[in-house]
């Protein structure tokens, strides 16, 4: 990308499998480290031996185990202007995302820029993530026992927060909510280059004088064993 006024990346922000720091994620690149591990116990809906067949292409069957994982975070809900319950119910996506945006917007020192003339441009697959993916069980599951069964055998649960059906376009707005930021908010999916796509977009923002600041970047927290499954059939 070439523009006529330099851009400044003045505060970054993230969180990596393997990598809960921006100084590990670095290290790791520098010291060619694999975050790729076998799936961790409870990630995938079915237990990896039932999932896994090492037969290329068996219906319904993954033929690798492995993947990139993030483990061991705590979800911080300090200092932001969003309600703590409300953001418990969301998608441990979203939990993701507003630590990494939160880190980045503190780490650029913008005490005294006007977040009314913020905005925010996430890239983000439009891929289900564990929470609609219990939506989708909430509705269809009793559906189906019926069908089966004559009657619905599942055992009642809590229900998962209707909200995160919206799994495309409510990230980015959540964020610009949270960091009380009004300049413009949305989340876009360009497939793998949506990353690329929205920093692509957001310097466009800067450069056209309608916000004096740009929070960007990617997001990827899928349902892992849908997104598995559904490339090994691919």
């Amino acid at each position: 990308m070439k523009f006529a006024e330099p851009i400044a990346i003045v505060g970054m922000g993230g969180i990596f499998p393997g990598s809960p720091t921006l100084e590990a994620y670095w290290e790791n690149v520098v010291n060619g480290v694999s975050a790729a591990r076998e799936v961790p116990e409870g990630r995938w809906s079915l237990a990896a031996e039932d999932a896994y067949d090492p037969a290329t292409g068996a219906p319904d069957k993954v033929y690798s185990k492995r993947g990139c994982y993030v483990e061991g975070f705590k979800w911080d809900p300090r200092d932001l202007a969003i309600s703590r319950e409300f953001v418990n119910k969301l998608d441990p996506m979203f939990h993701l995302l507003l630590h990494a945006g939160r880190q980045a917007f503190e780490s650029a020192s913008m005490q005294d820029v006007d977040r009314s003339r913020v905005g925010v441009i996430i890239g983000n697959i439009a891929l289900p993530t564990e929470s609609s993916s219990g939506l989708n069980d909430e509705v269809f599951g009793p559906l189906f026992e019926k069908a089966l069964f004559g009657e619905s055998v599942s055992e009642s649960a809590d229900r998962i927060e209707p909200l995160n059906r919206y799994v495309a376009g409510l990230p980015g707005g959540v964020l610009a909510k949270a960091l009380g930021l009004g300049g413009g908010s949305y989340t876009l999916d360009a497939a793998c280059a949506s990353s690329l796509y929205a920093v692509k977009l957001a310097c466009d923002e800067l450069l056209a004088g309608r916000s004096d600041a740009m929070l960007t970047g990617g997001l990827s927290r899928p349902d892992c064993q849908y997104t598995q499954m559904g490339f090994a059939q691919l």
